[in-house]
């Protein structure tokens, strides 16, 4: 199934306590990391818990973070890291 929603993903300077932050703008979704995580993991898990904001705005915060913590351990145990270029 294609994705509908366009989505992108920024780095930003966030502040020291927000790792990231979901934005709607009509049909446009921007999704802020903070750039300064304190590892890989770390972001993959910011990155999975704004997507799933992105994917449904109505989920609570805690059913998002329980979601989150699978689906980033799932990933992670997977291999999947960020490719630097």
């Amino acid at each position: 199934m294609p994705l509908k929603k366009k989505i992108k993903i920024k780095e930003a300077r966030l502040g020291s306590r927000l790792l990231g932050e979901a934005i709607k703008d009509g049909d446009r979704y921007t999704i802020r990391i903070n750039a300064r995580h304190s590892s890989e993991k770390s972001r993959l898990n910011t990155v999975v818990h704004e997507a799933l904001h992105v994917g449904d705005f109505d989920l609570t915060e805690a059913h998002v973070r329980k979601l989150t913590s699978v689906v980033t351990e799932v990933l992670w145990r997977e291999g999947y890291r960020r490719n630097i270029k």
